[in-house]
């Protein structure tokens, strides 16, 4: 009993350092749950955005903006 106790925990450290270095990286901890770790990351850059706003302006009502910011967003799932 004691040996799974100690593999449960093991994998999880390890899970954990794992989350240390996407979080050193400029990732984000959404949500953790017992089986595993979420994060997130929006690669989207502001001067992107001026662009797309220059470009296609008003008449388009941020349509553009709106799908360059979730198509530059990222998820990763670290299992325990």
């Amino acid at each position: 009993m004691d040996n799974q106790f100690d593999e449960k925990k093991k994998a999880r450290e390890s899970a954990l350092q794992d989350v240390k270095l996407y979080l050193a990286n400029d990732w984000q901890l959404k949500e953790e749950t017992p089986e595993y770790f979420l994060l997130t990351r929006n690669e989207g850059s502001t001067i992107v955005h001026i662009f797309i706003f220059i470009f296609f302006g008003w008449w388009l009502l941020f349509i553009p903006n709106i799908i360059y910011y979730f198509s530059s967003k990222k998820e990763k799932k670290i299992l325990k």
